[in-house]
């Protein structure tokens, strides 16, 4: 997917076995910059499974001038509140030295219209509460506070 709007030509490249391993430099850059735990066997099994079976949703290289600046990763799920088929953004990491200049915001834009041509009525994802500039790109990119809670419960753990 090409988003030509001035950000230097972005492109969102499918992750599949041939370029899994670029993806998974990113992911643990991700999970290092926010101190989640982090299993690289187990990441990398889980993200395997996920990128074969196209039901899940999507996981993306971004792509900018040619050169892989990070990745995102859109899961489907169904909500009656947002009448039917919705998305989640689960991770979406650029490295730090493409953050400015609208890459993310050109992602985010992309993305929403790939989900909106796959038929999602609703894209969600959440940001840590202390990275403000990640809420605004959002807030800035139509994204709304519904003024929830996103809690947990690991099952099997």
């Amino acid at each position: 997917m090409n988003h030509p709007s001035g950000t230097s030509s972005i492109l969102l490249v499918p992750v599949n076995g041939s370029n899994l391993d670029i993806a998974m430099r990113f992911v643990r850059q991700f999970y290092e910059h926010f101190n989640y735990p982090f299993d690289q066997n187990r990441k990398r099994e889980v993200l395997a499974k996920f990128i074969v079976d196209e039901s899940l949703g999507r996981v993306w290289l971004i792509e900018q001038a040619g050169v892989a600046v990070g990745y995102a990763i859109v899961a489907f799920s169904f909500s009656l509140e947002l009448n039917g088929r919705s998305a989640f953004l689960d991770e979406f990491f650029i490295e730090s030295s493409s953050r400015s200049g609208g890459v993310g915001a050109s992602v985010l834009r992309e993305i929403e219209l790939w989900c909106s041509s796959v038929g999602v009525m609703t894209v969600r994802l959440e940001a840590d509460v202390s990275n403000e500039r990640a809420t605004a790109l959002y807030l800035s990119s139509g994204y709304e506070d519904l003024q929830r809670r996103l809690l947990t419960k690991f099952l099997n753990k």
